[in-house]
């Protein structure tokens, strides 16, 4: 298992002030049609890569999303309803979590590997980055929307001076993730 080190990392637990106007900033736009989810994970994944000092995710680097809950309230407004009927298209689309995987291939104009999980502990999926990366590193992602919405991302380089401490960022990310 190769040694990562954090040259990027945000966090995000709303209620931040004006972070949805941030967004809009770093877009250069509103944007449309997503459902809150995937706008928290965005919003975390855009930050990070702006403290890595990186304008988009690499090629060959992996991008590697995790949730306890994916989006949830999107997912209990898709049930109310198919109580009455079908779900409507754009929240059937936004109950996806793989559709923020698209947005920010989209946005970086980037294609390569990435992967959602559910998950129960963010600390497997820092093992996954771990095994799962090569040269370029990996963005990792934790996203949830209970308690007012989480959005923790760390960018990840193997053999590459760290920009933060590793073990603080780690168990930061960690705990944040598991609250």
């Amino acid at each position: 298992m190769q040694t990562l080190n954090v040259v990027g990392r945000s966090q995000l637990q709303p209620p931040q002030t004006h972070w949805r106007d941030h967004l809009c900033e770093l877009l250069g736009q509103t944007p449309r049609r997503l459902g809150p989810w995937a706008e928290l994970g965005l919003y975390g994944a855009l930050c990070c890569l702006a403290d890595a000092g990186e304008p988009r995710l690499t090629p060959e680097a992996s991008l590697i999303l995790g949730s306890r809950r994916g989006p949830s309230t999107a997912t209990l407004t898709a049930l109310q309803q198919m109580h009455d009927d079908l779900p409507m298209p754009l929240t059937f689309l936004q109950t996806q979590p793989s559709q923020l995987l698209a947005l920010l291939a989209a946005q970086w104009q980037w294609r390569g590997q990435a992967c959602f999980f559910a998950a129960t502990s963010a600390t497997d999926l820092l093992t996954l980055a771990q095994l799962q990366s090569g040269a370029a590193g990996v963005l990792l992602g934790w996203v949830d929307e209970a308690d007012g919405g989480i959005s923790q991302w760390l960018r990840l380089h193997p053999n590459s001076p760290a920009r933060h401490d590793w073990t603080t960022s780690v168990q930061a990310w960690s705990a944040a993730a598991a609250a």
